[in-house]
């Protein structure tokens, strides 16, 4: 299980880490014709809880990548002692910059969902951003967006997939009148979907109201705010 970032550097010196923040532990390997290789280790204290937090890494070893490019990242193993551990907010403080990341397409169902990703993932790897924590990011925020309703193994088992994809054959970029078409019918979608929703919280909370509960009881209930609930300026409760 993933709690960290895990970096390799061919280097006989620890010059380049001068651009990092301290690591949580450093490494020291070798290969068979004798080159060093300084591996750096980033523990985390928890694993992402949100698609935000699994973007925010994203966006991390991209800056990474910015400051030392013959860096190589890896899959992370949790070494058997730290000398420090970081929330991944604390790490990213050191990391400030603003990375963008492009509008996906998004899945109006099912059967769209891995296409959506591959394109997504194929716009990650034109911009140098495909790395597996992006990809986790979007998998689990169509899936929440679109309330698709996979388990969170089946997301991540969908992401880690598309690591498994030919790079090579990506060799033709969508056009700018592609995306634009492709976003402006994702977001409609995503849109409606919102508005459907919605609408099914405030009949629910109609009907609540006719029972008598309280606002503070229905925003309870439906699990929105109080200022949700006020905006939808339900009767009054007949005494």
């Amino acid at each position: 299980m993933q709690l960290g970032i895990s970096l390799n550097l061919v280097s006989d010196f620890d010059k380049s880490l001068w651009s990092l923040p301290p690591p949580s532990a450093i490494r020291w390997l070798s290969k068979m014709d004798g080159t060093k290789i300084l591996q750096v280790l980033y523990h985390f204290q928890y694993m992402p809880q949100s698609w935000r937090e699994w973007q925010r890494i994203a966006s991390i070893k991209i800056q990474m990548k910015e400051l030392i490019p013959q860096l190589t990242f890896n899959e992370y193993e949790s070494p058997d002692a730290v000398e420090r551990v970081y929330t991944i907010s604390e790490l990213g403080k050191h990391f400030s910059k603003f990375v963008k990341f492009h509008r996906p397409l998004y899945p109006h169902s099912k059967d769209e969902y891995m296409r959506s990703l591959t394109y997504y993932c194929q716009r990650l790897y034109y911009e140098r951003q495909f790395h597996y924590e992006a990809i986790v990011a979007m998998a689990l925020h169509f899936n929440s967006t679109c309330e698709f309703g996979y388990s969170h193994r089946e997301v991540m088992r969908k992401a880690k997939s598309m690591l498994m994809l030919n790079t090579d054959r990506w060799k033709v970029k969508l056009n700018k009148d592609e995306l634009q078409k492709a976003h402006s019918k994702g977001g409609l979608i995503a849109v409606e979907k919102k508005r459907e929703k919605f609408q099914t919280k405030r009949d629910e909370a109609l009907k609540l109201r006719e029972s008598g509960n309280t606002l503070k009881q229905i925003s309870e209930a439906l699990d929105v705010s109080i200022i949700t609930v006020k905006r939808w300026k339900l009767p009054k409760v007949q005494k």
